[in-house]
This record gives structure tokens, sequence and C-alpha cells, in this order.
């Protein structure tokens, strides 16, 4: 099965997960009004969501498939090398 790269995003907290939905979401030409459709959810919450502030991890996630992205989970401490 092949699968296609996606860009990756460096987070290491809520603030720069925020920074990074957002970049992504200009990136793909969308307001936060569209993504907020797109997810299910108020405008506010996307807000919040770029802002770093408290939303569902649950918003979260949608919203990173949504914008065409992927997640990793990596430990704080572990060397990660991104080859493409």
């Amino acid at each position: 099965m092949e699968h296609d790269a996606t860009p990756f995003y460096r987070a290491v907290d809520a603030a720069s997960l925020g920074r990074s939905i957002g970049e992504a979401r200009k990136e793909v030409g969308l307001t936060q009004q569209e993504l907020a459709v797109r997810l299910g959810v108020g405008r506010g919450t996307v807000v919040r969501l770029e802002s770093g502030e408290a939303v569902s991890v649950i918003v979260a996630m949608k919203a990173i498939r949504v914008l065409g992205r992927d997640v990793a989970l990596v430990p704080r401490f572990s060397r990660l090398q991104v080859k493409q």
C-alpha cells in the first residue's frame, strides 16, 4: 500500500499545534468559518484551537485530518528524523 507524504509540523504544546493548524488552514485556502463548518463546530472553536486554548482532542484531530495532515506522537526526548 502506497502512502502519500504530507507536510510535517512540529508541535510541542497547544500554542504551537494551534499555529500549525492555522497555517495549514491558510495553505489550503479555508477561512475559519469554512473549517468550522467542515468540523461541525462553531467558528469560536476554531479560533480557540488556533490560539492554543482548550478544545476537544477529537476536534483537533479532525481538523488535522480535514486539512490533509498527519499526526505522529513522539516521546519528548526521542530523536526524530523526517525523510522525504
